[in-house]
């Protein structure tokens, strides 16, 4: 629940962008800007967290997180200023980002590699849910109740996280480093950067996951420009998340039998297939929802692949800065979204699907061929 937090605070305002657009009557790029410095600081957040739950242990940086993710969702609902929701919105996604380094932490404290992969699918599977609901029901909420009934239902998930939390979750850091210095910090980060096999499955995962956000960012146009409703986009892209469910159980059940880089390859692979097809049906001129819907479900379980496998390895050659592994794989998953999804709309990608379909493309190449280099140093 703590990792779903941060994926729904993102999925569930997608369906809502165009009406918080046409409410407070401001252009598109201050609407992306809603998703792109949650991003931002969803990213730098874990930087922050991951070292920090290193020293204070897991569960109270997760709770003050939760606590914040809650306070500025409430403090959303009662202001009509786009430059005050901007930070609030900052806020909150610097509050799910403890949440979100926390989840890969405590799999990583408690799993061995092989394992925490299998366990991290099965987490996935039960988080996936979460953006499926979202995205379901978001545009009903938009269409019932407006961008602040999404609100209220995002300030109602923190809080149910916070008890929970309080109630249920034991410390699982039990070697807890003595003290954080700068220099001790720097040198865990440096430490961990210079391994090219962290930085390449942080690639592969951060180019994969930041795709998916993307999507979120610009799809809702084009389903608009299609002839179908917000509520309608809501249905048709919740598909994504339930095929990335499924890729999930195919991971547990099969893939990770395999290895998990060869199974993280697989899903780069099948991820770039997915976005060449969604370039080429709309450039045919093809409207119909499915012409949408069925290249994400096959990218949404490519990712169901690559996402848990990327993670566990990466995390795992961080070495003993589990928690600096976990914030700077984070960090550079929700980065490579946030940056992604700006650069799109900044190049008109909110109007011409061609430009965003196509930087999608060049992002999964990326993925495969970081991947590659993964599989060969591991038969060496």
């Amino acid at each position: 629940m703590n990792t779903a937090s941060a994926v729904v605070g993102l999925t569930l305002l997608s369906p809502t962008l165009p009406l918080v657009r046409s409410e407070l009557q401001v252009s598109s790029d201050a609407v992306q800007q809603l998703l792109t410095v949650y991003l931002v600081a969803l990213a730098a957040g874990q930087l922050i967290c991951g070292p920090l739950s290193d020293r204070m242990g897991r569960r109270p940086v997760l709770l003050m997180g939760a606590a914040l993710f809650s306070l500025a969702g409430f403090a959303m609902m009662f202001t009509q200023s786009i430059t005050l929701l901007i930070v609030l919105r900052t806020i909150q996604g610097f509050g799910a980002s403890a949440c979100m380094a926390m989840g890969r932490a405590i799999v990583n404290d408690v799993f061995e590699r092989q394992e925490a992969a299998r366990q991290m699918s099965t987490i996935s599977m039960v988080l996936s849910v979460a953006p499926i609901l979202s995205l379901a029901f978001g545009g009903f909420i938009a269409q019932s109740a407006g961008w602040k009934g999404a609100m209220a239902l995002l300030t109602l998930c923190g809080v149910v996280l916070f008890i929970c939390a309080l109630r249920l979750l034991v410390e699982t850091n039990l070697n807890r480093v003595d003290s954080i210095k700068f220099r001790s910090l720097i040198n865990a980060y440096v430490s961990v950067l210079r391994s090219r096999v962290f930085l390449c499955w942080a690639m592969a995962g951060g180019m994969q996951i930041g795709i998916f956000f993307s999507l979120n960012a610009f799809l809702a146009y084009q389903y608009q420009r299609n002839g179908y409703s917000m509520a309608e986009f809501g249905m048709w892209f919740a598909l994504t998340p339930l095929c990335y469910l499924i890729g999930n159980t195919a991971n547990r059940n099969w893939f990770v039998k395999r290895g998990i880089e060869a199974a993280a390859l697989t899903g780069c692979i099948l991820g770039t297939v997915a976005l060449f097809a969604l370039y080429i049906t709309q450039a045919i001129g093809m409207t119909h929802a499915l012409s949408l819907a069925l290249p994400c479900c096959l990218f949404g379980f490519s990712n169901g692949i690559v996402v848990a496998n990327s993670t566990v390895g990466a995390i795992s050659a961080s070495g003993k800065h589990t928690g600096t592994g976990s914030g700077i794989v984070g960090a550079w998953q929700m980065a490579t979204g946030g940056i992604a999804g700006a650069i799109i709309v900044a190049f008109g990608g909110a109007q011409l699907f061609s430009v965003a379909a196509g930087t999608l493309i060049v992002m999964s190449v990326i993925a495969v061929i970081s991947m590659a280099y993964i599989l060969r140093w591991s038969r060496q």
